[in-house]
């Protein structure tokens, strides 16, 4: 159980509605989650109906499955533990995908990395584009599908024409061989959820608790999964998250939209105060380092802990 006295652990533990956790490292995120989860299964949904939980690895998902059986869960069916890929393909894109008029045949498959880059090198070849004027074309062409989800917008349009180009001719090469790639499936998810908002209330059925991990890595895409499936089909949030952890800015991670969530009038916001991993000279040097106040504290009775310093020369 967690101890009445922490910092905000509590308070989290005790939350009815929506709820944002921020916390630094050795905080009691993950065990604040787990244990939250916990009790949401127990006294909070009934069966047939369970929770969904979204994490950024299946590192992690093994961790909370892990924790949560150590704690007794034998939900079963009932939970969805899984990265945000395992959510928007196995519970929207393969269930809904013909009535979403996804534009998938019925047998489409996932491509191999394989038949990830033949794509990419037919739709560069059919654009007749300088293959020499970018170092990473995989890597930016993913990064902008990530960062902009409206193809409609002038944005998509206009920011890189020819990433917007090359990504469009890229998804058709894709499709023609009847295959989606792992940027795909939130992306898919994301569009038969705007434009089938009953697919938000069947989801909101099964799962009336979405329960979100290290918020700050996972993107827009989940960001506007949340938007609808917790803010409009009326699904409760318990998400928990630290924006100054967050290390995957390059792939399209976005940790402003955890702070923006957590801003909210209709979201509780609880914070973490307390470090339990690190003495009190190394939680106080974590805050020179950031260059931002963020009042963490090293838990009572904390060793100093040791700090050394090594001068380099140059830049």
């Amino acid at each position: 159980m967690l101890d009445q006295r922490g910092d905000g652990l509590w308070a989290a533990y005790e939350s009815r509605g929506h709820c944002v956790v921020l916390g630094g490292p050795g905080s009691g995120k993950t065990k604040t989650l787990t244990t939250k989860f916990a009790r949401i299964l127990a006294e909070d949904v009934q069966e047939p109906r369970g929770v969904a939980c979204i994490t950024y690895n299946n590192e992690c998902a093994r961790e909370l499955e892990t924790r949560l059986a150590a704690l007794g869960d034998t939900a079963g069916g009932r939970v969805f533990i899984g990265t945000v890929h395992s959510f928007s393909l196995t519970q929207i894109v393969l269930p809904y995908a013909k009535v979403a008029q996804l534009g998938l045949p019925a047998d489409f498959k996932v491509a191999t990395r394989g038949e990830v880059s033949a794509a990419l090198e037919r739709a560069l070849r059919r654009l007749n584009v300088n293959v020499a004027s970018r170092r990473d074309w995989s890597l930016q062409m993913s990064v902008y599908r990530r960062s902009i989800l409206n193809r409609n917008s002038e944005e998509w349009q206009t920011r890189d024409p020819e990433l917007a180009a090359v990504a469009e001719t890229y998804e058709d090469e894709l499709r023609r061989a009847g295959r989606i790639d792992f940027d795909d499936m939130p992306l898919l998810a994301v569009r038969a959820l705007r434009e089938c908002p009953w697919i938000q209330r069947a989801l909101f059925a099964k799962y009336p608790v979405l329960v979100v991990d290290e918020y700050q890595d996972l993107g827009r895409a989940l960001h506007r999964m949340v938007l609808g499936l917790c803010f409009c089909a009326g699904m409760r949030l318990f998400a928990v998250g630290d924006v100054d952890q967050s290390i995957y800015g390059f792939t399209g991670a976005h940790p402003d939209l955890l702070e923006s969530l957590s801003e909210r009038e209709d979201v509780e916001t609880v914070r973490l105060e307390l470090n339990y991993r690190s003495g009190t000279r190394i939680v106080e040097a974590s805050g020179y380092a950031l260059g931002q106040a963020r009042d963490y504290r090293a838990a009572e009775g904390a060793s100093q802990g040791t700090i050394y310093i090594h001068p380099l020369a140059g830049d």
